[in-house]
C-alpha cells in the first residue's frame, strides 16, 4: 500500500474516534494489508494527533492473555482467518487526552461501543530499547506496578475488526485508561501471585492473575520493547505500558459500575454516566 492509502485510514480511524461515528472495515478494500504497513499507518495516526497538539505518554499491549485471545477469535474478529500469525504482539499508542482521573466518570455520549479491561500498568523508571530486553530488564527500569483500566472503543462498526491489522491502523481500539488507586515496585511484588477480581454492578464476572498475562506481564513488555526496537523506538522513563487484559473485555453502559481489586497491589472503579 501506498503512504498516501495509509494516511486515509488512519484520518478515517481518528475522525471516527474524534467525531465518534463508526467506519467500515478496511479490508473490504485493502484484504492483504501487511503488519509494517499496519504499524506505518498507526505512524501515521499517531502524526495526525501530534499535528492536533497531543502528545503519546505509553502504550498498550493487546492478546496478551488466552482470555482475550479467545475473545478475539470468538466475537472480534468477523472469522477465524482474521488472525493472522505475528512476530510480535500487538500494540497501540497512549495520548495524554485518553487518561481518566481515578474517581470521573466514564461518558458514554463520547463514545461508540464502549468495553472495560483490567489490566496491569508498567510506569517506565528508565528508558529501555534493545532487540534483547528481557522480562528482568523490565523489572529493573519499571518504577511502579499500578492497577488500571482500558476502555476500548473500536472504531468499526458493531466492533467488529475486520482482520488483525485492520485493529492496528485504528490504534488496536484504543479509547481511554484509568489508573487506580495504588503503586508498588516491581521489586517489592510477585507479579505473577496478583490476583485480580473484576465485578460489574457488585457482582463478580471474571479473576484472573498476573501470570495469565503471557505466563509473567514483564514478558509481554519486554515483546513490546522488541517490536518497538523493530521500527527504531523504545520506551522513554515517565511513559506507562498497560500489558493487556487479564479477562474478556467487558461492554460497558450508563448505569454501569466497575471495580477491579487485584489483592494487596490496590483496585481501580468506575462510574459510567
Amino acid at each position: 500500500m501506498t503512504d498516501e492509502q495509509l494516511l486515509e485510514l488512519a484520518r478515517l480511524s481518528l475522525d471516527g474516534e474524534i467525531y465518534g461515528h463508526s467506519i467500515d472495515q478496511f479490508c473490504q478494500t485493502y484484504p492483504d494489508i501487511t503488519e509494517e504497513e499496519a504499524y506505518r499507518g498507526q505512524e501515521f495516526r499517531l502524526k495526525l494527533m501530534e499535528e492536533q497538539g497531543h502528545h503519546l505518554v505509553g502504550y498498550k499491549l493487546g492478546g496478551t492473555s488466552l482470555a482475550k485471545v479467545n475473545q478475539l477469535k470468538s466475537t472480534i474478529y468477523s472469522s477465524s482467518s482474521a488472525v493472522i500469525p505475528t512476530s510480535s504482539v500487538i500494540y497501540g499508542r497512549l495520548m495524554e487526552y485518553m487518561e481518566m482521573e481515578h474517581g470521573k466518570d466514564l461518558v458514554m455520549s463520547t463514545r461508540l461501543h464502549p468495553k472495560a479491561e483490567p489490566e496491569l500498568a508498567f510506569i517506565m523508571g528508565e528508558d529501555l530499547k534493545g532487540e534483547h530486553v528481557t522480562a528482568a530488564d523490565v523489572l529493573h527500569a519499571t518504577s511502579k506496578i499500578a492497577p488500571a483500566f482500558e476502555i476500548i472503543d473500536s472504531r468499526f462498526h458493531n466492533f467488529k475488526i475486520g482482520r488483525r491489522y485492520d485493529g492496528v491502523i485504528d490504534n488496536t481500539s484504543s479509547a481511554a485508561f484509568m489508573l487506580g488507586e495504588g503503586r508498588k515496585s516491581p521489586r517489592d511484588t510477585d507479579l505473577n501471585s496478583i490476583g485480580m477480581k473484576l465485578q460489574k454492578n457488585g457482582e463478580y464476572i471474571g479473576f484472573g492473575a498476573g501470570e495469565s498475562i503471557m505466563g509473567h506481564p514483564a514478558r509481554a513488555v519486554a515483546a513490546l520493547v522488541h517490536a518497538l526496537w523493530r521500527v527504531g523506538r523504545g520506551l522513554k522513563a515517565g511513559e506507562l505500558v498497560l500489558s493487556g487484559a487479564m479477562t474478556a473485555s467487558t461492554p460497558v453502559q450508563a448505569g454501569d459500575y466497575l471495580r477491579a481489586d487485584f489483592g494487596g497491589l490496590g483496585y481501580v472503579d468506575m462510574h459510567v454516566v
